[in-house]
């Protein structure tokens, strides 16, 4: 076995990702610089620096706490949106969950109006199900409006609850018939023990409780006060209609506004260093205090080895395995601390040149650039994943000094990082020298990286789409040019090493071929009929801390992709639209008044049908009724959130693409597939059904409609046509309509009226430009083998019709410069005879042409230019049989003579 000899590239592969610092250095010195940083005046009436204890101080702007706005409570609250503290966010919670949509000033404020009411004698406990028994029923009962209301009735809903019952009426064991058991309980009266002091509680006051509670009530309630503001509490939700609930609520929390650092101070004095900076730090730059997440870490951070000397290179890996951080909060607090010190390190290890490092925090950019998961996790760029040091230095430069809009900095690293790694594979299969240094790129090695960039796949091993790859072409290529002119990286670099992608990336991806029908991307319509026909069966889920029920988010899920179907707008488009989206004009025709956001053209219109404007009124109705509650803010969207805390005003696409995509892969059996032809009987594939594809289905569905093209390109509100032709594929239907309009008005090359039928014409395609061949021998041939060499404008058998007019005209144009050259350069009498007689002959066939279409009617005119403009479209994306038919005589270098010829 022979073949090139298999060398080892010496270049190491990308090491993975590890900690932001390597966890042998020693960072005591750093850790020094920070301690001589801390402020011991910072914040004076809250920070106390001899005993490390910070008390947040409830409503400063600089501490995520304040005073709890329930009426009487004092707890504090961690939350700006609500104002509650955590009892009282988790019954306001609960209370919106159960009883519908309430916003947590409207629910405070009906606290307000109970205090002062007597409203104790309006809550009456639900009473034991045994006949003539009126002792209250076991548990913690549920409050009522009045007595009249009887039992709510709830557990007939799971049907292994016992129905209310006393505590003395109770079973001990399992009960077979539990009806039967209640009726023989009727002849066993029970005594009503002393209950506890919460009106509704079916337990028995404990003993030792010195107001009156039960045991679980006294977990809850410690005071006198604490139990009239729980029972005010318990009032704001039970006197609502159907108050059915439980009482129960989280234990209260201890430590109130504090967070005591002395004891991490005590265990890892180097991490309470490092925690103190970052919190002074994190005040410095204009970022609140976050007590919860703050007190979370440090009580993570207790737990930390001993051998854990600094947030920087602690082991994350080995800390999530032993479940050290016990929450998200304090995972969130520790990337927060994490990113704050590296802002710090960064510079100081590197003397402010932030090229020297190989980590660049994200606080540090001057540019704009893309967070991505992985690099969160950081809180920083990480550039060494890549393996070659010129490569590295580079990306550095372009990220450091140049917006990076085209594509994020994150993913830009990576397909650097995987693109060198092929590179330095290929350059050692070829015998190159090994790339590691600058200045021993060739012109050799620019090829290789151009073919390393063409064979660039995405990590799951799908192929990336051409324009893609051109675009990380030209991307690395004005990386390569920049540092050229800014820095010295290339400066003892050969000028031709360069990255020519042009000739190794094509244009298209998939070269087009001449099928019958083009499937593009639009979706079927049998399968959106199939998905409008499940649609009442799709199950929508509310997003976390949704105040409206699952129906009104279907019926939101339901107008979306209607009005995907419908109208054909972006589905970011659809899911901005405001309430105000609908009018009418003076004859009652509906339009949708919507933004173009990439086009940056805005206050768009556009008629939409009668069916459509009655599917956004049913849902005008539906948010109207849930809207009233929520913030003024989403009052304005046409689909609100409706979330009183949320930070979006109104749903966004990746919410409804997300249910979409639950709804067809999760719950839908396989779509329907073409009944007949090739694949019939394969199910449609799923992943083909995307929000996007209803604006490419909305525009296929008005093309086959016979809709001329400047309306549909003025419907999808395109520029140009070219985009609006990318949207929809001519089917056979059209293929026919237009050969069977342009066939009739076929010439021949005298410019005389010489029709085609139906199959000649359908070899256009592979016969000749501007035209057909009717040569029998070049038909045979595929339109390789033309006795008159392809000079169509004297050949009796050549035919040509409108659709190729703009293409002739432009021939002629070319033509005639190419006449004038020959003249000018003094060619043989025979060449430029010949070229006169094409040119006579391309003008006699114009001029026909031209003067049939002026004979005919506008409408008929209209007409052929559409079936024209379809047959130009199909040529386009088929190659003809003659690759160079012409080559233009002005083109021809033609070599002066000289003495030396002569002799």
């Amino acid at each position: 076995m022979t073949g090139a000899r298999q060398t080892t590239p010496d270049v190491a592969p990308a090491p993975a990702r590890t900690e932001p610092v390597d966890p042998s250095l020693d960072l005591s010195r750093f850790q020094d610089m920070l301690a001589q940083e801390i402020r011991d005046d910072w914040r004076p009436n809250e920070w106390d620096s001899t005993t490390w204890i910070f008390t947040g101080v409830p409503g400063h702007l600089g501490t995520l706490v304040n005073g709890c706005s329930f009426p009487g409570c004092s707890r504090p609250s961690f939350t700006r949106r609500s104002g509650l503290c955590n009892i009282c966010t988790g019954r306001y919670i609960r209370h919106t969950k159960r009883m519908g949509a309430m916003s947590a000033e409207d629910w405070i404020n009906r606290a307000a109006e109970l205090q002062g009411t007597n409203w104790v004698s309006r809550i009456v406990p639900i009473l034991c199900s045994v006949t003539n028994c009126t002792n209250r029923s076991k548990g913690l009962g549920v409050p009522l409006l009045a007595a009249t209301d009887g039992n709510p009735r709830r557990w007939h809903q799971k049907k292994d609850r016992l129905p209310p019952l006393c505590l003395g009426h109770h079973p001990v064991r399992t009960v077979p018939d539990i009806a039967a058991w209640v009726a023989a309980q009727e002849a066993k009266p029970v005594t009503a023990p002393e209950y506890c002091a919460v009106p509704w509680c079916g337990y028995k006051r404990h003993p030792a409780n010195r107001i009156g509670l039960c045991r679980l009530h006294s977990k809850l309630i410690a005071t006198q006060g604490e139990l009239t503001l729980h029972l005010e509490r318990e009032a704001v939700v039970s006197l609502e209609p159907d108050g059915y609930r439980e009482i129960h609520a989280p234990s209260p929390t201890t430590g109130g506004c504090e967070l005591n650092l002395a004891a991490l101070r005590q265990r890892h004095p180097r991490l309470a260093t490092e925690l103190l900076w970052a919190l002074q730090h994190q005040d410095r730059i204009g970022f609140p205090i976050n007590i919860v997440t703050t007190r979370a870490l440090i009580r993570s951070a207790m737990d930390f080895p001993q051998a854990t000397k600094s947030f920087l290179n602690a082991d994350t890996r080995a800390l999530s395995e032993s479940k050290v951080m016990r929450s998200v909060n304090a995972w969130s607090m520790f990337r927060v601390v994490r990113a704050r010190l590296l802002e710090r390190y960064v510079p100081w290890s590197t003397s402010g040149d932030l090229l020297r490092s190989d980590l660049i925090p994200f606080g540090l950019l001057t540019t704009s650039s893309n967070r991505s998961g992985s690099a969160r996790s950081l809180a920083a760029l990480d550039f060494r994943p890549i393996p070659l040091e010129w490569a590295r230095q580079m990306a550095k430069l372009w990220i450091l000094e140049r917006s990076t809009t085209e594509t994020s900095a994150t993913t830009l690293i990576t397909h650097v990082a995987r693109l060198c790694t092929d590179f330095v594979v290929q350059c050692a299969a070829r015998n190159l020298p090994s790339p590691t240094n600058a200045s021993d790129l060739t012109r050799e090695h620019g090829k290789v990286l151009a073919q390393a960039l063409a064979g660039l796949a995405r990590l799951d091993g799908q192929p990336l789409p051409n324009s893609y790859k051109r675009l990380l072409g030209s991307t690395l290529a004005g990386m390569i040019d920049y540092a050229r002119k800014n820095s010295d990286l290339f400066e003892n670099t050969t000028l031709s090493f360069a990255l020519d992608y042009d000739l190794q990336i094509p244009l298209e991806d998939n070269p087009r071929s001449d099928e019958d029908d083009e499937t593009g991307r639009a979706v079927p319509e049998p399968v959106i009929e199939y998905l409008f026909e499940q649609l009442p069966t799709a199950r929508v889920s509310n997003p976390a801390s949704a105040s409206a029920p699952n129906a009104v988010y279907k019926a939101a899920f339901t107008c979306y992709l209607t009005l995907l179907r419908d109208a054909g707008r972006r589905p970011s488009e659809t899911a901005g639209l405001r309430r105000d989206c609908l009018s009418y004009d003076t004859t009652g025709q509906a339009t949708l008044l919507w933004h173009n956001d990439k086009g940056r053209r805005r206050g768009r219109r556009l008629p939409i049908w009668a069916e459509t404007a009655q599917a956004l009124e049913t849902w005008f109705i539906v948010r109207d009724q849930h809207i009233t509650a929520m913030p003024p803010g989403q009052q304005d969207w046409l689909f609100p959130t409706f979330r009183p805390r949320a930070r979006d005003k109104h749903l966004k696409t990746t919410w409804f693409n997300k249910r979409l995509r639950d709804w067809i892969d999760l719950d839908l059996p396989d779509l329907p597939g073409p009944n007949n032809g090739p694949g019939a009987g394969t199910p449609f594939c799923k992943t083909s059904v995307f929000a996007y594809a209803f604006r490419h289905s909305y525009c296929q569905r008005l093309a086959d409609a016979g809709v001329p093209q400047e309306t549909l390109r003025r419907l999808m509100d395109h520029r140009s046509a070219d985009t609006t032709a990318q949207y929809y594929t001519v089917t056979n239907a059209r293929k026919r309509k237009a050969i069977e309009s342009v066939k009739r008005l076929s010439f021949d090359a005298l410019g005389a009226h010489s029709p085609v039928t139906e199959d000649l014409y359908s070899m256009a395609a592979v016969a000749v430009p501007f035209g057909n061949c009717t040569e029998p021998t070049n038909i045979k041939a595929a339109g390789k083998a033309c006795p008159a060499r392809f000079q169509c404008g004297g050949c009796t058998f050549f035919r040509s019709d409108p659709s190729h007019l703009p293409d002739l005209k432009a021939h002629l144009e070319r033509m005639k410069e190419d006449l004038a050259w020959q003249v000018a350069q003094n060619l043989r009498p025979s060449l430029i005879t010949d070229t006169r007689n094409e040119i006579e002959a391309f003008t006699a066939l114009i001029t026909a042409q031209e003067t049939r279409l002026a004979e005919l009617p506008g409408s008929e005119r209209e007409s052929l230019a559409e079936a024209s403009a379809v047959l130009r479209r199909l040529r386009s994306s088929v190659p003809t049989a003659v690759e160079k038919p012409f080559i233009p005589v002005g083109s021809l270098k033609i070599k002066t003579r000289t003495v030396e010829d002569e002799e």
